[in-house]
């Protein structure tokens, strides 16, 4: 395999470690408890974001005025604040550094979230779901890719693993918890639901020299030597390790420095085959993931589900991720992350073919349950693996590009899934989501190994 120019790592001196060697050597992630605390609220505030629109929708429907062809503008405007914020979020973490990345995704995370139960309109709403947007897709993005650069290789997917598995029961609490809030509060509630995503700014002041500190590995990569050694050494230090001694310790990582931008390092480097491959891996699984779960109650009554037990079915597969996280905290640094993905996939994919089959209510239900189990074991390893197939001086462009715009899919689904549900019925619709989620198996089965590998040495197989 041959080494694009930009990112080839050469010793001055043998037998001494680089950053790179000291993080990956590391017996587990050195971030202190804040940074800890800091990462689990942009995931879990990104991700109440998705889950809290559902339960608002009355309380938009009094409270706004709005009606069904309404609800298309917030959602869509939403999604394209995934792609919008995490490419230019994405570019400004590679190019000015990571801590600038993360404190504007927080910061527009949670003004979005805030003002939104401030909303007057329709188009208020929707400004302020682009704004929620344009934070939950940098989250995914540059959370995953700080993640991976300041754990050592056999724990980047563990770290982010931990994160979801303690999330998981939390979503469901706060959805469990939002019932009888807008049972009490039918009128307002849906704006006390919506401001509270913008609980997140409480965590931004943690995005310092102590907690979320700037990564190391950029630092090195941008020539800041002595500041890559410092955060270097805190992280070992907070890894259980003892303090390191700069000149004692380290080798200089020499690089030739790129003098374009990420994007155009992006396009010049030979990376663009793997940046294609991700980012159609996520566009089309996307198109499948949202043409199901938005119309997953429409499908389970086309299927034969009556219409009680199909918004009964719905909720009850909130309770997966919860099983799930567990699986993939154990699993995933034992097995190819990318396999991980693919297995998931097609447990999703299988599942629905199972509700397909017309073996009645129980095999519906078990077939629903098992799309949610198939997306919660992917997710995480999906997001881990997204991040680390890209060297350091374009890991934030790339991952979201792939993810950011990959999200546009969830725009194209239901241009695929409703001309075919309405002209065809829900079997047709589900062949086409099973189709969709078998060729995005198919495309990242092509891509990269990365189990127990350095980022350097992933960054240089291509």
């Amino acid at each position: 395999m041959s080494n694009p120019q930009n990112f080839t790592v050469a010793s001055e001196l043998v037998g001494r470690r680089t950053i790179s060697q000291v993080i990956d050597s590391m017996p587990r992630v050195g971030l202190s408890k804040g940074a800890g605390l800091a990462l689990f609220c942009a995931y879990f505030f990104s991700n109440y974001e998705v889950t809290v629109f559902s339960l608002v929708i009355p309380g938009l429907r009094s409270g706004l005025g709005m009606v069904a062809a309404d609800f298309a503008w917030p959602v869509v405007w939403n999604l394209v604040g995934y792609a919008v914020g995490a490419y230019a979020f994405g570019y400004l973490a590679d190019k000015f550094g990571r801590q600038l990345g993360l404190r504007l995704t927080f910061i527009t995370l949670g003004i979005g979230g805030l003002l939104s139960g401030f909303s007057w309109n329709v188009e208020s709403f929707s400004f302020f779901r682009f704004l929620a947007g344009c934070g939950m897709g940098a989250v995914l993005a540059i959370c995953s890719a700080y993640i991976g650069e300041v754990a050592p290789a056999n724990q980047r997917g563990r770290y982010l693993a931990r994160i979801f598995l303690f999330q998981a029961p939390l979503l469901l609490v706060a959805g469990l918890v939002s019932l009888p809030i807008l049972a009490a509060m039918p009128g307002s509630a849906w704006r006390y639901l919506l401001a509270f995503g913008g609980l997140v700014l409480l965590v931004v002041p943690l995005i310092n020299k102590n907690h979320l500190i700037e990564s190391p590995r950029w630092l090195e990569e941008k020539g800041r030597h002595s500041e890559a050694r410092s955060a270097a050494s805190h992280l070992y230090v907070g890894a259980g390790g003892e303090e390191l001694s700069p000149d004692a310790e380290y080798l200089q990582e020499t690089k030739e420095k790129s003098l374009t931008g990420p994007l155009r390092t992006l396009i010049n480097s030979g990376l663009l085959p793997r940046l294609w491959l991700v980012l159609s891996f996520w566009f089309i699984f996307y198109i499948g993931m949202y043409g199901f779960y938005s119309y997953q109650t429409l499908i389970l009554e086309g299927l034969g589900i009556t219409t009680s037990n199909a918004l009964f079915i719905t909720v009850l597969g909130r309770i997966m991720p919860i099983v799930s996280a567990i699986g993939v905290f154990a699993i995933i640094e034992r097995f190819e992350r990318r396999n991980i993905v693919i297995t998931g996939v097609m447990i999703f994919a299988l599942s629905v073919l199972l509700m397909v089959l017309g073996w009645g209510e129980w095999t519906a239900t078990v077939g629903s349950l098992g799309t949610t189990l198939g997306i919660a074991i992917m997710v995480t390893p999906a997001y881990t693996y997204t991040a680390e197939v890209f060297p350091t001086s374009v890991r934030g462009t790339a991952a979201s590009i792939c993810d950011g715009i990959g999200h546009l899919g969830g725009a194209v689904a239901p241009l695929v899934v409703i001309p075919v549900l309405a002209s065809y019925g829900a079997v047709a619709a589900c062949w086409a989501i099973i189709v969709c989620l078998v060729v995005s198996a198919a495309i990242l089965l092509m891509g990269v190994k990365t189990k127990n590998r350095s980022l350097e040495e992933i960054a240089a197989d291509i």
